[in-house]
């Protein structure tokens, strides 16, 4: 059984999600990658555990802020980090206000990000 942690990735940016899927499945992570949020939603909605999120403020289809608003409807608890160049005070507060868990402004640096994906991943007890 694979007991690594499963994050998503909604990305509509190839470089973006390729970026993103190496840094994370470096650490060890199990990476889902679907590039707009039509795919995004029907993941969401799916019988896949994800126990972190990752995804873009303005994708195709389906937008992140719907998303958001989605998941905080269905009462979908798991964190969910925007990644968007939408980074005023009234963008990043928009993010949260409507469920995020944070807000990551690109262009990122993808060692803070990984600690920012790190602190929302699920604690397990020591040896488990």
């Amino acid at each position: 059984m694979d007991d690594r942690f499963s994050v998503l990735i909604i990305e509509d940016d190839d470089f973006t999600a390729s970026l993103l899927t190496f840094v994370l499945e470096r650490e060890g992570l199990r990476v889902t990658r679907v590039a707009d949020g039509g795919a995004g939603q029907r993941a969401l909605l799916g019988d896949q555990h994800f126990d972190v999120v990752l995804l873009e403020w303005m994708l195709p289809q389906v937008s992140g802020l719907e998303l958001l608003t989605l998941a905080k409807a269905t009462g979908w608890v798991v964190p969910m980090v925007v990644l968007s160049s939408l980074d005023t005070g009234t963008d990043v507060a928009r993010a949260f206000k409507a469920g995020a868990s944070d807000h990551v402004s690109r262009p990122f640096n993808p060692q803070e990000l990984l600690a920012r994906v790190r602190r929302l991943l699920p604690q397990r007890p020591r040896g488990a």
